[in-house]
């Protein structure tokens, strides 16, 4: 069972500047989107690759026959039962890669612009506009100001953990299973098989 990662990160701790540009640099959906296709791809090849050989040992049991036949059938009905579960995890490791590419994308478009707000520089501006009404209620409108960048700011923080328990439940609680012997001893050791009643070197 694979561990569901826990966020533990503190984005009240990161400026508003900081939070956009983590969810806007590197968001690739189209680079997301193909990997959700090759994880797949995998799945098809694999589940096909144990039809395959399902189908061949079944048809072997006809013509070859005996205790080392049945080790070689046994071999291939564990290698063909482990690629089903294999293009399965796999098959749930693609939809799980497009469902966080989607989770990503919906956080970088939920993300709100950052609003600047820098004291000196407002009142900066305001001397120079020569403005004395701009002056007069200079107070107010960087409180304003202020208030308007804080709210973006918690809107982003909101973004961000929800953006990261998201990823968290799309983790895929699944792993991969290790692969079977290639390999199985007969029951009488080493006897020959017989293929139709005729003996058969093996």
């Amino acid at each position: 069972m694979t561990a569901r990662p826990v966020a533990d990160r503190r984005y009240e701790a990161y400026s508003h500047e900081q939070l956009h540009a983590e969810v806007s640099n590197g968001n690739d959906p189209v680079a997301a989107g193909e990997i959700s296709r090759e994880w797949s791809e995998l799945a098809q090849a694999l589940r096909e690759a144990g039809e395959l050989l399902t189908n061949l040992s079944g048809r072997s049991e006809s013509a070859w026959q005996g205790a080392a036949a049945e080790a070689l059938r046994t071999v291939v009905h564990d290698a063909a039962s482990w690629s089903e579960r294999a293009a399965a995890v796999s098959e749930t490791v693609g939809e799980a890669v497009a469902v966080q590419a989607e989770v990503a994308s919906r956080a970088k478009a939920e993300m709100p612009e950052p609003v600047s707000y820098d004291a000196a520089v407002l009142i900066r501006d305001a001397v120079a506009s020569g403005d004395v009404w701009q002056l007069v209620g200079l107070s107010e409108s960087m409180a304003a100001r202020r208030e308007e960048a804080e709210q973006a700011r918690q809107r982003a923080i909101d973004v961000m953990y929800t953006r990261d328990t998201s990823l968290g439940e799309a983790v895929p609680d699944a792993t991969f299973p290790d692969p079977p012997p290639l390999t199985r001893d007969s029951e009488s050791g080493q006897g020959p098989a017989s293929a139709v009643g005729r003996s058969v070197p093996v």
